[in-house]
């Protein structure tokens, strides 16, 4: 069995639109952000994502992938990303849970802590 590319899928949530969140996000997700965003349920998610201007540009680093089971797997990473705007370049340390749901690989949380520019 092929292996699945989580860092394409990783990178597509970065830059991907409203409906690759409404594809790929578990219906049980969870999003961990710093405040003002803090935690977001999938609803709130979508919503933000619909609502915010979309990564142009990212790039990973430091990129670890665990395997935790047959079915679960972890992104641990830093990443920098830019809106291709003046003073939109930023950079976080993240890490993303995967879960296999009916043969789909699909985000079930996602966190990310900025580090200082």
């Amino acid at each position: 069995m092929p292996s699945h590319d989580f860092w394409n899928q990783e990178e597509q949530f970065w830059t991907g639109d409203v409906d690759y969140y409404a594809e790929h996000l578990a219906t049980e997700s969870l999003m961990v952000f710093a405040p003002p965003a803090g935690v977001l349920n999938r609803a709130r998610t979508v919503e933000a994502i619909a609502n915010a201007p979309r990564w142009t540009t990212v790039s990973f680093s430091r990129r670890r992938l665990v395997r935790a089971a047959g079915s679960t797997a972890v992104l641990a990473y830093a990443v920098t990303a830019d809106r291709g705007e003046p003073a939109s370049r930023y950079q976080a340390l993240c890490s993303s849970t995967y879960v296999r749901i009916d043969g789909q690989w699909k985000l079930v949380l996602h966190q990310q802590t900025p580090l200082p520019s």
